[in-house]
């Protein structure tokens, strides 16, 4: 897992929503509520922030919490945020001006803008571009120091991996009786490192379809219509499967729904919300699963690498014209691919087989995973160049022996990191010297 990658979008859209805010020179700018070793918290960013997440909130009608509450909240994760700027100055963690304008170029990618366009966006909004620039640079270096930090604690080991995948071979069966289960989902997706508004976004529209999915006679015939291109929900006919074949998150969901019923809520997995109906139950007396279940995708790439003499900008133009041609159908993609892709899938079309989880680097799975069938990407930035992403088709699949201790490492890691990354940021707040003034 790269934490470096994680932040770049959520920090441009924070300090995209904080800029209006920042414009406000009648406010009180050297009033401090908290010091934090050497550095300052001030007022201003803390109601700053809060009157992000409100908007955030407001958007998304969600309640929030009680005002005293929310500040105490927003003023610890401000607190948070700059002892780990801190530690990354401390620790000659640095991200120098080459590393800077590349990250740049992401975030204005995924904006579909130039840097220059990027940059009078920012100081349209009243930011002067440099203190933009420079805010990145300090969250760029916290995310580095919490790779290094807590990547470094992070071990799993064979026995682990053997007991993942006995549980996952075993399930639950002795709970439900043997039972197979006919399920059918409704998919609101996330994208890739998503904002709280996004999510909070996401979650709003998840709980309108499950209300209206629940007075629907014909489940896969509400989801077909309202699975279209652009929406950001799919349909998934999942057919009968013992309960060991399925997420333990569908296992537990599904106890006590009975055939044709909804579960009640929507269940939520990196993937996005789930809104499932138990299509139909039945006994077998041979639920004995072999191997992890996964979605697998087949998908297709035009690949552009790093070389000398041509820009992230040039590459990312020049895959935006093939992505145009796809659009306008003045091409198609494995033509366009087999012309001017730059990797061994050229001659196939860009073809890159059917992928499991895991198996590709994360900038490409998370970006691959936010598409719906035949929906070209926006160019995505790997180690190995620049990419143009289109998926051709999805399937369950059962996984292999090998494939199985792959899945189950990359499974188990994520969730000893999880908690690795909250026992480290209680430890460094513990050792931080923290004075937090009272403020009206």
């Amino acid at each position: 897992m790269k934490l470096a990658n994680i932040f770049f979008c959520a920090i441009a859209l924070a300090l995209f929503s904080e800029m209006p805010l920042a414009q406000n020179k009648n406010r009180p700018i050297d009033e401090v509520v908290a010091v934090v070793d050497t550095s300052l918290v001030t007022k201003l960013e803390l109601e700053n922030r809060i009157a992000l997440i409100e908007k955030q909130f407001k958007a998304a009608n969600r309640a929030l919490p009680p005002a005293d509450e929310l500040r105490v909240q927003v003023l610890e994760r401000l607190i948070s945020e700059r002892i780990q700027q801190n530690l990354a100055r401390e620790t000659g963690i640095n991200v120098n001006d080459k590393d800077l304008e590349r990250i740049l170029e992401n975030i204005a990618a995924q904006g579909k803008l130039s840097v220059s366009e990027l940059k009078a966006k920012v100081e349209k909004e009243g930011t002067n571009f440099n203190k933009y620039k420079e805010e990145i640079r300090k969250e760029v270096q916290a995310a580095r120091l919490r790779e290094r930090d807590v990547d470094a604690r992070v071990k799993v080991t064979e026995s682990e991996i053997d007991s993942y995948i006995s549980e996952k071979n075993r399930g639950k069966i002795s709970q439900e009786g043997n039972d197979e289960i006919y399920l059918a989902q409704l998919v609101i997706g996330l994208p890739a490192n998503p904002s709280e508004s996004e999510v909070a976004a996401a979650k709003s529209k998840a709980e309108d379809v499950l209300k209206q999915a629940s007075i629907e006679k014909d489940f896969l015939a509400y989801g077909k219509k309202i699975a279209v291109p652009g929406s950001g929900v799919r349909v998934e006919d999942l057919g009968y499967r013992t309960l060991d074949r399925l997420p333990q998150l569908f296992v537990d969901g599904a106890q006590g729904i009975g055939t044709n019923q909804m579960i009640p809520r929507i269940l939520q997995s990196g993937a996005g919300f789930h809104v499932i109906k138990v299509i139909d139950r039945k006994g077998t007396s041979s639920a004995n699963a072999q191997n992890i279940v996964v979605t697998q995708t087949l998908a297709r790439h035009i690949l552009l690498r790093h070389r000398a003499g041509v820009t992230d900008l040039d590459a990312q133009r020049r895959l935006n014209s093939f992505k145009e041609q796809v659009k306008v159908k003045a091409s198609d993609f494995p033509q366009l691919a087999k012309k001017h892709s730059e990797d061994g899938s050229a001659p196939n079309g860009g073809n890159l087989g059917w992928m499991s989880p895991g198996e590709l680097v994360p900038e490409f799975e998370q970006a691959m995973n936010q598409l719906n069938i035949n929906e070209v990407s926006n160019p995505v930035r790997t180690e190995f160049g620049w990419h143009l992403i289109q998926v051709v088709e999805r399937r369950q699949a059962q996984l292999s022996a090998d494939k199985q201790r792959d899945y189950a490492r990359a499974a188990i890691r994520e969730k000893k990191l999880d908690q690795a990354y909250e026992d480290w940021l209680r430890q460094i707040r513990d050792a931080a010297t923290v004075e937090i003034r009272q403020s009206n």
